[in-house]
């Protein structure tokens, strides 16, 4: 047997001794993970020379963060990162031996997070360019795929999309991680594209007034079907409607409120939405002299378009 030395004595009356060399424990290996995260249940494993020590044998683990077990086993959860010493300490009446490794304990990912997501312009124009943004948190890698909600998709960071058709889409990001994932979604308003005039146009055509009359005559109304089909044309245009009274017509504020309502009823029965409209009398234009065919310039009504953001 290995490590033993067998000495044969005969004593006194004749009887046989064997004495045997003693043998401290060793230990052999020391097994189990060296990075874990926290709140991860890990466990640990010595082996020793069991079967040539002298017994009995005791185990003791120091784990690093203050705990300790025994056996030849030791199960522990980490509940701080750092970085810890796992100790095997095994012993008996002759000696002792000692093992460690290092185990390195970290944070839990943070599992991918989206905190926003947008999409500018928005609304946007057909064939307007679109950029999509995003706040993401979480354990890098991160992936992100981004669905447009017309078939498109994109797994950039910043993509940009152009939407053919006018419509209302469905925008989607999912992120994900090792620890998690997460989506949300934005919606994109696309409006048909709208002509140029509807950025340029600066003025419409005035309407004008039989005397005393509030009442719209063929070529006022012709011309307020002009401004009409613009309004409607562009939905980003407001009007604002200003009518007059020539001076020595009767009851003029009244007058020009009732031309300034004409006018309203026209754009609404063609299509101009209420909210779009606003109109208002002025009374008695001020600082001319009635002549006779010369006052027709101040029996009208003025439509004022304003673009959205202007203000009415």
């Amino acid at each position: 047997m290995n490590g033993i030395d067998s000495i044969n004595q005969l004593l006194g009356f004749g009887l046989k001794f064997s004495l045997t060399t003693p043998v401290p424990p060793r230990v052999i290996a020391l097994d189990g993970p060296t990075s874990v995260q926290v709140g991860e249940s890990v466990t640990y494993a010595a082996t020793v020379n069991e079967e040539e020590a002298n017994r009995p044998l005791s185990y003791q683990w120091q784990l690093g963060d203050g705990n300790t077990s025994s056996g030849l086993t030791a199960s522990h959860t980490y509940n701080e990162p750092g970085t810890y010493t796992v100790s095997f300490t095994a012993s008996n009446d002759v000696g002792e031996a000692s093992e460690s490794l290092s185990v390195e304990v970290v944070p839990v990912p943070e599992p991918a997070l989206i905190t926003s997501v947008n999409a500018d312009p928005n609304p946007a124009d057909e064939g307007q360019t679109v950029r999509f943004n995003s706040n993401v948190q979480g354990e890098p890698p991160i992936s992100r795929e981004w669905s447009f909600g017309d078939g498109s998709s994109a797994m950039s960071e910043s993509p940009t999309h152009t939407y053919e058709d006018p419509g209302e889409y469905t925008a989607r990001l999912q992120v994900s991680n090792e620890a998690g994932e997460d989506s949300r979604t934005v919606t994109v308003q696309v409006n048909r594209a709208l002509p140029e005039i509807c950025t340029t146009v600066s003025e419409l055509n005035s309407a004008f007034f039989e005397s005393n009359s509030s009442t719209l005559t063929d070529e006022a109304q012709k011309s307020l079907q002009e401004n009409a089909d613009v309004l409607s044309e562009c939905s980003n245009l407001s009007v604002r409607i200003e009518a007059f009274a020539a001076p020595g017509e009767r009851n003029p504020q009244s007058l020009s409120e009732d031309r300034a309502e004409a006018v309203a009823d026209f754009y609404e029965d063609n299509g101009v939405p209420a909210d779009r409209i606003e109109a208002s009398g002025q009374g008695q234009v001020e600082g001319v002299t009635s002549k006779k065919g010369g006052t027709r310039q101040y029996r009208r009504a003025d439509s004022i378009p304003e673009q959205e953001g202007d203000g009415m």
